[in-house]
């Protein structure tokens, strides 16, 4: 199958780490452009040694207010318009609950996974009409399956599931597709960082890190394949969305989970 985006401009945001960093390497394999935006001066140094005329950087925190016409402006500088929006930064920090979560805490979660993409979506949305292009907002399962561990994160999710189809709503008559891919439980190096996801759950529940991981993965989540996807698996599924292959696809969330759910959704 032939994705019919070789030429697309597509920024993408978190671009440099897990499951980012994968979508921009399959981007790049179908002759996509890429507009990487990463907050990291080391991961944005690590994307400029690709030496790849096909990817410019970016370095700007997502919830700098200036950071999304900035990443706008460099697509339309560096490769004449943009066709493709990737809302992929974000942030999973593991709770002891909704008591011991600050408002610090929510303020955070929510700027970073709802305001951001929305600001970036707001940037975006006058070159998108123009292109006839396409916004993909990386969501969660965990905005449809809320847990007390990440309840500030499942929320900010939810809430972006909500602006996913709204705008899919408003701008789809003006040739703009939005849509969300939600992930489940996917290892990437955020899980496996000092103080990341499998030490917060390991703590959580009382077990080694890899057997925390299995508990998770089975027990608690009940993912039927019995094991958490990969960058790479979600990246193709991002690469997809925003293809011309998947030209009449909008306004819906597709999941990437290993048969979560047994439920019609």
């Amino acid at each position: 199958m032939k994705l019919g985006i070789a030429g697309r401009v597509a920024l993408l945001t978190g671009a440099a780490g897990g499951i980012g960093e994968a979508t921009l390497l399959q981007f790049r394999e179908e002759g996509a452009l890429v507009v990487a935006v990463e907050r990291s001066a080391e991961k944005c140094a690590r994307l400029r040694a690709f030496d790849d005329d096909g990817i410019a950087v970016l370095q700007r925190d997502v919830t700098d207010p200036e950071a999304a016409d900035s990443a706008v402006a460099l697509a339309v500088d560096a490769f004449g318009a943009l066709d493709i929006l990737i809302n992929n930064a974000g942030a999973a920090p593991v709770r002891e609950g909704f008591l011991e979560t600050d408002m610090d805490d929510w303020r955070a979660t929510l700027d970073l996974n709802l305001l951001a993409p929305a600001s970036f979506c707001k940037a975006a949305l006058p070159a998108l009409q123009s292109s006839g292009g396409v916004i993909v907002n990386v969501a969660s399962t965990s905005g449809r399956h809320p847990e007390p561990m990440l309840v500030d994160y499942a929320a900010s999710k939810a809430a972006l599931l909500s602006l996913t189809g709204a705008l899919a709503t408003e701008f789809g008559p003006l040739g703009v597709r939005v849509l969300a891919v939600a992930p489940g439980p996917t290892r990437t190096p955020m899980w496996d960082a000092e103080g990341g996801f499998i030490d917060g759950i390991s703590e959580r529940y009382g077990r080694e890190r890899e057997d925390a991981v299995l508990h998770h993965i089975r027990d608690v989540r009940g993912i039927a394949l019995g094991r958490p996807g990969t960058a790479e698996e979600v990246a193709r599924t991002i690469v997809f969305a925003a293809s011309e292959a998947s030209s009449h696809t909008s306004g819906t969330t597709i999941a990437v989970h290993g048969a979560m759910t047994t439920h019609l959704m």
